[in-house]
């Protein structure tokens, strides 16, 4: 590669989502010189701006993992963000429904890993009490966690952009990095329309930061599976259906929160996401197909061992494809949690959203987060849900491991 001609950065940033623009806000206070690389012509556009626009409480976490801690320190961070920022956020509340009695019991383990993250005021109702604020409520029990909040994820990762460009970090959109190689003296970027010299690159690049990591010889015990996440709209006249967030009970087989009803900062009301098997890493459509994307997954053993391992996994990801936009299956998933919905009151949603899933060479599905470096290199390649939540704090920890000499103190990481 040759040495690129621009100017040089102390640091740059590829990926302009909510991970790399919370990174941008916090290195522009600390180091003069920063850029973020984006291909897109515009931030968040991706696994940002395609979420259900949820502030996580942190009751779902295992309890002393990093994952955890940033859940709870992130969800605090984001509120106060956002009333400062003036941004749609609202504290809601979340509701986990337990529609049987055996489900009882996982509430009960939600409510302590909760307690033991630190996660203010969880209660357990009966259905009674439920419905004092949502009267369509149905089952017999749910944990409660009344700082769950909503907010526009797509609002907040501009304005996370935009303050880093008023502490003078550079924004290079449209920028899609084609190769990077790490030399004793620093590390060259090559992107489609010139070439960056900067002394450390941290790659939050989300659905892609994998093939970034293995530019530079890192990562390849991993693979990125991506899942789709289709959303049906509630619209029918009167009263919303909910006022706050309704969850199910989450199934241990899978790593996803399963379908429910989530009101937006717009006052719609969102059913979803699903979790299907997506043929590429940026297919948001019913038959999108990327040949590459799928061509590296199945050359990949960690691909074939999870699908040995886990046949549960399997037959729900089956069942998740079959019920691709299906508003029947969407509506039955949606009325075992409320009552009062018709097939007819619900509409396919705009909103579709790509979850990078990562997995291990020995079939494990990742859900920590997993940081790889070199001497000049940082690459985050698992930030799982909650990590919109987990957003503010992340980049906080992360940017307080790195000196003065722009040198990562990986011990951070144990």
């Amino acid at each position: 590669m040759s040495r690129p001609r621009t100017s040089s950065y102390d640091v740059a940033i590829i990926g302009g989502g909510i991970i790399g623009c919370a990174l941008a806000n916090e290195l522009g206070k600390r180091f003069s010189k920063v850029v973020l690389i984006e291909k897109e012509a515009s931030v968040g556009l991706h696994t940002s701006g395609r979420n259900s626009g949820v502030v996580h409480s942190g009751f779902n976490t295992q309890p002393g993992t990093l994952k955890a801690k940033l859940c709870v320190e992130g969800s605090r961070k984001i509120r106060e963000f956002c009333k400062q920022r003036k941004i749609a956020c609202e504290q809601v509340g979340t509701y986990v429904a337990a529609v049987e009695e055996a489900q009882i019991p996982i509430l009960y383990e939600l409510k302590s890993r909760g307690e033991k993250n630190s996660v203010p005021d969880l209660e357990i109702l009966p259905i009674e009490r439920v419905r004092e604020q949502e009267p369509n409520a149905k089952g017999i029990a749910a944990l409660f966690a009344p700082t769950g909040a909503i907010v526009d994820c797509f609002a907040l990762t501009r304005s996370l952009a935009d303050g880093a460009k008023q502490l003078g970090v550079t924004l290079k959109l449209g920028e899609e990095v084609g190769g990077i190689e790490e030399r004793e003296e620093g590390v060259y970027i090559q992107t489609r329309n010139g070439n960056f010299a900067v002394d450390l690159v941290i790659n939050c690049a989300g659905l892609h930061a994998d093939r970034l990591a293995h530019m530079m010889g890192l990562g390849r015990d991993y693979v990125m599976a991506p899942f789709r996440g289709e959303y049906f709209e509630i619209n029918r006249a009167g009263q919303p259906i909910i006022n706050s967030m309704i969850y199910p009970v989450p199934n241990p087989v899978v790593p996803f929160l399963g379908i429910h009803l989530t009101r937006t900062v717009r006052g719609s009301v969102l059913i979803g996401p699903n979790a299907v098997p997506a043929f590429g890493r940026e297919a948001y459509g019913l038959l999108a197909f990327n040949f590459r994307d799928l061509a590296e997954m199945l050359r990949h053993r960690g691909l074939w061992n999870a699908l040995r391992r886990n046949r549960a996994l399997v037959n729900v990801a089956w069942r998740e494809f079959r019920h691709s936009c299906s508003k029947r299956h969407f509506f039955r998933e949606a009325s075992c949690l409320v009552t009062g919905l018709s097939l007819k009151d619900l509409t396919l949603g705009t909103r579709v959203g790509i979850r990078p899933q990562l997995i291990r060479s020995d079939g494990h599905l990742v859900e920590d987060l997993v940081v790889e470096t070199t001497p000049r290199s940082i690459h985050i390649l698992n930030v799982v849900s909650p990590g919109m939540t987990s957003a503010l704090a992340f980049a906080k920890w992360l940017v307080g491991g790195i000196d003065d000499n722009l040198q990562w103190l990986s011990p951070l990481l144990k």
